[in-house]
């Protein structure tokens, strides 16, 4: 059975305490990421494909990984919590931190570790579009292959849709293997 927690800190509490095995990893933070874990594992078969890895760099979560040739490809999804410019309050201090983190996970997997990253962002909804949501699956998935195709190369891919639906994309290039 899952249990429920009002924060990470409490839920962490609660596991120190009781002794509790790790956190169920079976769970997803959204529809879109279970949505996401899904396509991937349909679209990527043969592939060992993992998600809420909580052991690469605690204490944060990385959402997804393919492994390639023993070189993990680590896939983030990044909703609107992460990207919204709201100026008010306790709201934008989440945010911030969220933003902060993003950038210690991208600096620590990309530049200290030297493994690729692959980010989808999105401003809007995406499980509420099915076609923006497909649209942008299928962008992930040619960056995915991309990266399979060269594993020597370390990069960060971010993927970014817009509040209007548009998408951009970026490449940070960090050497090769």
């Amino acid at each position: 059975m899952s249990k429920k927690f009002c924060c990470k800190k409490c839920k962490s509490n609660y596991l120190n305490e009781t002794g509790d095995s790790k956190e169920d990893t079976t769970e997803f933070s959204s529809q879109t990421e279970k949505t996401i874990y899904t396509y991937l594992t349909l679209q990527y078969p043969s592939r060992c494909i993992t998600h809420n890895l909580l052991d690469v760099f605690p204490p944060y979560e990385i959402d997804f990984c393919i492994l390639n040739e023993d070189e993990p490809l680590y896939i983030e999804y990044n909703g609107s919590l992460h990207c919204t410019r709201k100026q008010k309050g306790i709201f934008k201090r989440t945010v911030q931190k969220h933003q902060i983190n993003d950038r210690i996970k991208k600096i620590e997997l990309c530049e200290n570790r030297k493994h690729s990253l692959i980010r989808l962002w999105s401003e809007i909804g995406l499980y509420s579009n099915p076609n923006l949501f497909n649209s942008a699956l299928k962008k992930l998935s040619k960056t995915i292959d991309d990266n399979l195709d060269n594993p020597n190369i370390i990069q960060c891919n971010e993927i970014i849709v817009d509040k209007y639906g548009e998408f951009h994309e970026y490449v940070e290039q960090y050497g090769e293997r």
